[in-house]
């Protein structure tokens, strides 16, 4: 049985997750459905199949503008800001860890980003690392399109080109 993904509900047991950082935890407990009631983000929840209200990750995304910077290859072409799709927030709870559930969020994103842009416009998806770690799996799996768009270089960026290609929209 495959977990489900979902839109965040009241029913899921959010208190219960833990991904190993406080502040991730904190969000998903006190403050996502609340944003996401309330339009300014979407969170959304891999179910466990054995217990549909256990959340065994989580990807919060949002509309937002960036400036690419000049050296970004569309930095070149674009007058800054645009829009794009933000990941804000992105997490697995430690038992799930290692099952595929990090890299199904981040293809869910993607996808969503090319579907976003496709329907009302968007360069890319923008991604915010919330450290090294989480920079280096991003990075493992989006590999040299990603490009670093702040002096932190934990803000990146994926070409909505690239969203495109790996959503299959031509």
């Amino acid at each position: 049985m495959r977990a489900k993904l979902t839109p965040i509900q009241k029913r899921h047991n959010r208190r219960d997750f833990d991904c190993g950082n406080e502040q991730l935890n904190n969000y998903l407990a006190n403050s996502a459905r609340s944003s996401d009631s309330k339009r300014m983000t979407r969170t959304f929840v891999l179910e466990d199949p054995r217990d549909s209200n256990r959340v065994m990750g989580f990807v919060t995304l949002t509309p937002t503008t960036i400036d690419i910077p000049d050296e970004c290859f569309a930095g070149r072409k674009l007058k800054s800001p645009v829009p794009a799709l933000l990941l804000a927030k992105m997490a697995v709870d430690i038992r799930y860890k290692g099952q595929g559930c990090g890299k199904r969020l981040f293809t869910y994103s993607i996808i969503t980003a090319a579907a976003i842009s496709d329907a009302v416009g968007g360069v890319g998806l923008v991604i915010d690392a919330k450290d090294q770690d989480a920079k280096a799996f991003y990075l493992d799996r989006a590999g040299d399109d990603l490009e670093i768009i702040d002096e932190t270089g934990l803000k990146l960026w994926l070409p909505i080109g690239v969203c495109n290609f790996i959503a299959g929209i031509a």
